[in-house]
C-alpha cells in the first residue's frame, strides 16, 4: 500500500494524516511552518446551526471522525442575553501533527513530491491552505488574515455578536489560558484590525496583555471548500474559511474511504 504523503501540516493536513493511520495507512506530513498559516488560531468550537445547510453535510461526515480521533468535549459560553450556549470543541492543539517532515514541498506531480533534496512516492494530498494556488496554478483563492489571542488565566466563556454570523469569543481553549477571537478576516490586515480584536477582547474583561498571538490567513475560494482530484494519485483540498475543523475532517473522511479505498 503506498504511504500518502501531505503537504500542509494544518487542520486539513492533520486531520487527513491521523484518519489514515486509524485506517492502517501510512501518512507523512511536509510543513514548511510558513508565516500566516491560520490553523494555530482557530478557536476550534463549532456547533450544527454554524454549518447551516451549505456544511451540513460536512458538518454530519465530520463529527464522529472528530470524536474517535480526539474526542469533542462540550464548551458553555454565556451570551448577550444572559443565557447559556452550547457548543463543541476539539482545540488546534490536539489537532495539529506533532512531528511533521520540517521541509519545504518545492515541486508536486500525479503520485510524487519534492522538497529540496528528495523525492517521495505515493498517493499525494495537497492541503496547502492558501499555498495551494502554488501547486495548482488555476485555483481561485484568496487569503483573510485575522488575529487571536491568549490571556493569561481562565476566565468564564462568553460569546458577543458583533454582526451576524460573526461573534467575538472568550473561553479556556487551552489549560491556563483563556483564549479570544473576534472572526476579523481581512484581506488587508492591519494595525487598526488588531487593536480592534483587543478592544473587543477588554470589552470581555480580558484587560491583561496576552501571553500568545495567533496570526494567519484563512483561505476563501469561490463557492466554498474545495476538494479535487487533479491526477490519479494526487487530490487538493483547501478553503475552509471559519469551519476548518470541521471541513477538515469531512475531507479526510472523504479522502480515504472515498478515493484511497476505491
Amino acid at each position: 500500500m503506498p504511504v500518502l504523503l501531505i503537504v500542509g501540516g494544518g487542520l486539513f493536513g492533520s486531520q487527513a494524516a491521523a484518519y489514515a493511520r486509524s485506517r492502517g495507512i501510512e501518512a507523512r506530513v511536509f510543513d514548511a511552518s510558513l508565516e500566516g498559516a491560520a490553523s494555530p488560531a482557530a478557536a476550534g468550537l463549532f456547533k450544527e446551526a454554524w454549518a447551516g445547510k451549505r456544511l451540513a453535510e460536512h458538518y454530519r461526515r465530520a463529527i464522529p471522525v472528530l470524536d474517535r480521533l480526539y474526542g469533542i468535549r462540550g464548551v458553555t459560553l454565556k451570551n448577550d442575553d444572559g443565557e447559556d450556549e452550547s457548543f463543541q470543541c476539539v482545540p488546534p492543539s490536539a489537532i495539529l501533527e506533532k512531528k511533521p517532515v520540517l521541509a519545504k514541498v518545492t515541486a508536486v506531480g500525479d503520485g510524487w513530491l519534492e522538497t529540496e533534496s528528495q523525492r517521495h512516492e505515493g498517493w499525494v494530498y495537497i492541503a496547502a491552505g492558501i499555498w495551494c494556488q502554488q501547486f495548482l496554478p488555476e485555483l481561485a483563492i484568496s487569503g483573510k488574515a485575522g488575529a487571536a489571542f491568549a490571556f493569561p488565566g481562565e476566565q468564564p466563556g462568553t460569546i458577543h455578536a458583533i454582526a451576524p454570523g460573526r461573534q467575538a469569543i472568550a473561553f479556556v481553549r487551552d489549560p491556563g489560558f483563556t483564549h479570544f477571537s473576534d472572526g476579523t478576516a481581512e484581506r488587508d490586515y492591519a494595525q487598526e484590525h488588531e487593536q480592534a480584536t483587543l478592544s473587543r477582547a477588554a470589552a470581555l474583561g480580558l484587560t491583561d496583555t496576552p501571553v500568545m498571538r495567533f496570526w494567519g490567513y484563512r483561505p476563501y475560494t469561490p463557492g466554498g471548500p474545495v476538494f479535487r482530484r487533479i491526477g490519479e494519485r494526487t487530490w487538493l483540498a483547501t478553503g475552509g474559511r471559519k469551519m476548518g475543523t470541521i471541513v477538515g475532517a469531512s475531507f479526510a473522511c472523504r479522502l480515504v474511504e472515498n478515493e484511497l479505498r476505491a
